[in-house]
């Protein structure tokens, strides 16, 4: 059975031999994990409704002359227009609104997933030994569409999941917690396959998994003192080799991935070691 401070400190010795290298990655994921907020143009649209509240004003004060009917005619011509205006610019915001969304999604799904699984590959070999930059890379060149169709059911799991209230959605992240680090060792293996190894892996871990996520919220606020510079410079390096840390220690704990022979980097850990 692991234990927070093993793994910990297992984390610390690796960070100290790839320490600048883990910061580069760490970084790496750091950037790919941040959401973009599509920006809104609502200042712009109150400016204007105001400007037509004024007119409008300027045009009640003339309706009751004997031109009235005249000017009450403009008033709704003017108000049809308006009216085309806004929705046409209302169609036009939700069609770039909705082109934005599908070309970040593609992004996620394409190209920053295989990062992903690529940076944590880097973890993994920083662990017991010293990893390589160019690791982030390896999903692309390793069944790279097994990798990308399978980090999109798992994310599509979780998001059904947390339609359901958001409990259920954080059970079922992290009963799929090990999921990017089987990829990175096993990128051939098949989605199925891969969720319920994670599953099996997980099965006893996820709650103090999730006491092992939150034993790192001091230095979170660290972070935020400083800031992010503390964040970028130790402690997602820090937190990201104790989740490989973890991963080890949840194939060494895991009879059916030896069975079975999914973990093929446990076979090299203690001649590293």
């Amino acid at each position: 059975m692991w234990t927070r401070q093993e793994l910990k400190q297992t984390a610390k010795e690796a960070l100290k031999r790839n320490y600048w290298k883990a910061v580069l990655v760490s970084l790496i994921l750091i950037m790919l994990g941040g959401g973009a907020t599509p920006a809104t143009a609502s200042g712009g649209s109150s400016s204007g409704a105001t400007v037509n509240n004024h007119k409008y004003e300027h045009v009640s004060g003339v309706y009751d002359t004997e031109t009235g009917s005249v000017v009450e005619s403009v008033v709704s011509e003017l108000e049809q227009t308006d009216a085309v205006v806004i929705a046409t610019a209302v169609i036009v915001f939700m069609i770039i609104v909705i082109i934005g969304l599908a070309v970040v999604l593609a992004a996620s799904i394409f190209i920053a997933n295989p990062l992903i699984i690529g940076a944590r590959r880097f973890m993994l070999k920083s662990v017991y030994g010293e990893g390589r930059i160019a690791e982030v890379g390896y999903a692309f060149d390793h069944s790279y569409l097994n990798c990308v169709k399978t980090m999109f059911y798992r994310e599509m799991y979780i998001f059904l999941w947390m339609l359901l209230f958001i409990i259920p959605g954080i059970y079922k992240k992290y009963q799929y917690y090990m999921v990017e680090y089987i990829l990175a060792e096993n990128p051939e293996m098949p989605y199925k396959e891969v969720l319920e190894l994670s599953k099996k892996m997980m099965d006893g871990h996820k709650w103090n998994t999730f006491v092992l996520d939150l034993s790192f919220i001091l230095w979170h606020m660290l972070g935020m003192i400083t800031c992010g510079i503390t964040e970028i410079l130790y402690v997602c390096p820090y937190i990201n080799l104790t989740h490989a840390s973890l991963y080890y220690a949840l194939c060494r704990n895991n009879n059916n991935a030896e069975e079975r022979g999914y973990n093929n980097e446990l076979q090299n850990i203690n001649s590293r070691r």
